[in-house]
This record gives structure tokens, C-alpha cells and sequence, in this order.
């Protein structure tokens, strides 16, 4: 299975370059929107392509067709980052796209690299290694309806991928469990993750659709991850700087005089807060202050205003959704394995090998 990894996105109100080197050189062709060659292919040693005003440059000539750039020897760096598999730059709506085409386990491997914590055991990177691997073949199978030149974004939106890696014990991992995915109805699932849950039950989360993707629903608490220093957290903001942060809402509030969380789910995960100015007030979701405010770590949590301070005191770092880090970090000290720290996280899933 071949994953396509969105690298780079430029649209026409900006300018890029991308720069493509590797020891061997490369095989660059143009291709029609089907992924077919419809000119010759030339070898060069190094490629710059550049997205100005919404058009593709190649050594100051404007480019007709999309790109497809192949390195001889199997890898290279894109803007000093190096990457396997080829790449390809398309047109898509309104932007150029810089894509990864990567092989499944290479993919999964470099993933790990920014997805896991440095230091952990060979178990729970194994444990991590399904989930990821189970998550990057659903979004492909999900992608080919959408109609789009990739599968997966290389932020946290979907996977958070920065290339390749030497890390020996999370080659390992992909090794060790090649090819495995966790399915649900014969089909690999939405593994999702978080680093720390808070101890928060899934199923009680109201902003979520459970019912194409019943495995998250989990109704029971993690208990494993108290001990993580994510479990609880504290941030306080002085008030100029939380006005400050919160800019967005200036023309409705003027500034802001006060805040108040208005309603929770059953979770315990905030949905609504109420801004205050001096004579208006405004309602945000407990998404969007997330957002907002860097340094709030999940939607759980209350707020306080003491001593000139406006203090978050929350739960957990994430979403709440899925497998826990944490948790399963300490379910491998505890002895638990990967497989029974997956079903635990993954209720009514079964484990499958892609064919």
C-alpha cells in the first residue's frame, strides 16, 4: 500500500520554493492528471521548482503539467528534510500540492519519530505502530472518495510525519508487526490517539460521531495514565495577555472583562464559554478557546480568576478520543502486552494483516 502524504500546500496569493536533492539525482517527468506520462523523462542532479502567482516554475519556465519527481537512489530531502519514495506536485483547486508518495511501513516508520515519546519500550511502540499503521490505511481507503491527490496531511490534523529516521527500536516496532491493523467489519479503523486521556470515558463525549466509528466509544475511564504529569494541569494568564490572545473576539467584546465556562457534556469536557466585555458578551465553543489558548492542553478543565490572574485547571493533554499514551506506557510496566493494551483502547476491534 502506497500512502500520499500532503508535504506542502501554496495557493495564488503566495510564493514557494522547493528544493529536491539526493546523492544520485533524479528522474523528473510530466504527468496528465491520471498520474501518466506524457512527456520524456529527463535525469538531473538536483531540482528547484517555484509556485508564484499560482503557476509552476521550472529553471524560469512555466510548467503545464503536473510533476512527478523520482530519486535514483530510493530517498531524498525536500527543502533539507529527506523523505523515501517519490514525489509529485499537482494542481488541486485554488493550490499547488507538494505530495509524498511513500511506501505503508516507511510511512509508519517516520511517523513514530514524531508520534511516540523518545525513550520508550519496544511493547508500547508496537502498540502505537498498529494504531498508526491501522489509521494511515483507513484515511487512504477514505481519501479515494474524496476525489484529492493525498491521503494524509503531515501535521497533527491527521499524522504527524517529518521524514526519515535511523531509530532502531521503532524500526523494530514496524517490523515486528507488519502489515497489521486493527479492523472493525473487515476494514481497518480510525485509530485515534492522544497523549494523555485525563481519565475521561470516551462514549460521553457529546461533540463526536460514534456511529460509523463505534470502537472509540469506549465506556469505560482509562485509569492507567494518573501518573503521567498530564493527568492534571495549571496555566494562568494575566489578564492583558488573555485579551491579548483572544484579539479574534475584540469587535464583538471591545475587551475582555471577564470568562465564564457555561456548559460541559457529560464527559466533562467544556462546549461553550462565555466572553465578557465591558458591555457586550459573546459564546465560543470550548473548541475554539482550545485553540486560541496554546497552553491549555485538552477540553477538560475549569477556570478561576485570582490575584490578577485568569487560571486553567484541567485534564489530560489531547482529545480524550481513542488510545492514551500515557496509559499505555504504564500498562507495559504494569505487563500488559500490545495487543491487550489495543483491545483495551479499541473495544469490539479485531486484529487483521493487509493483504
Amino acid at each position: 500500500m502506497t500512502v500520499r502524504v500532503l508535504l506542502a500546500q501554496c495557493d495564488a496569493e503566495s510564493s514557494v520554493q522547493w528544493h529536491f536533492t539526493s546523492p544520485q539525482g533524479f528522474i523528473i517527468q510530466a504527468i496528465d492528471t491520471n498520474g501518466t506520462h506524457v512527456k520524456k523523462p529527463i535525469k538531473v542532479k538536483e531540482c528547484k521548482f517555484t509556485v508564484q502567482r499560482g503557476f509552476l516554475f521550472y529553471k524560469g519556465k512555466r510548467l503545464k503539467h503536473a510533476i512527478r519527481v523520482r530519486p535514483i537512489g530510493g530517498n531524498a530531502a525536500l527543502n533539507g528534510v529527506a523523505y523515501d519514495g517519490d514525489f509529485c506536485i499537482v494542481k488541486h483547486k485554488d493550490s499547488y500540492v507538494c505530495v509524498n508518495h511513500v511506501e505503508l511501513e516507511d510511512y509508519i516508520t517516520a511517523v513514530l519519530k514524531t508520534e511516540s515519546w523518545p525513550g520508550w519500550p519496544l511493547e508500547v511502540n508496537k502498540a502505537f505502530a498498529i494504531a498508526c499503521r491501522s489509521y494511515g490505511a483507513h484515511k487512504v481507503l477514505e481519501a479515494k472518495k474524496n476525489n484529492r491527490p493525498y491521503h494524509v496531511k503531515n501535521s497533527n490534523e491527521h499524522q504527524t510525519y517529518k521524514g526519515k529516521h535511523n531509530v532502531s527500536v521503532l524500526r523494530m516496532a514496524v517490523k515486528e508487526t507488519e502489515g497489521i491493523v486493527l479492523g472493525f467489519n473487515n476494514k481497518p479503523i480510525l485509530a485515534m490517539f492522544d497523549s494523555c486521556c485525563g481519565g475521561i470515558i470516551p462514549a460521553l463525549v457529546d461533540d463526536f460521531d460514534f456511529v460509523k466509528v463505534p470502537y472509540l466509544a469506549r465506556s469505560y475511564a482509562c485509569t492507567h495514565c494518573k501518573e503521567s504529569s498530564l493527568y492534571s494541569w495549571n496555566v494562568s494568564y494575566d489578564h492583558a495577555m488573555l485579551d491579548k490572545l483572544l484579539h479574534h473576539y475584540k469587535s464583538e467584546i471591545s475587551w475582555l472583562h471577564d470568562i465564564h465556562i457555561i456548559k460541559k457534556d457529560k464527559a466533562g469536557l467544556v462546549t461553550q464559554v462565555q466572553l465578557k466585555g465591558p458591555k457586550k458578551h459573546t459564546i465560543v465553543s470550548g473548541k475554539k478557546l482550545y485553540s486560541a489558548l496554546k497552553d491549555v492542553k485538552s477540553f477538560h478543565f475549569d477556570v478561576q480568576k485570582k490575584s490578577g490572574k485568569i487560571t486553567f485547571s484541567g485534564r489530560g493533554f489531547g482529545h480524550h478520543i481513542g488510545l492514551c499514551q500515557w496509559g499505555a506506557r504504564q500498562m507495559v510496566r504494569d505487563g500488559w502486552d500490545y495487543k491487550s493494551i489495543l483491545r483495551f483502547y479499541y473495544p469490539g476491534t479485531h486484529f487483521m494483516r493487509l493483504s
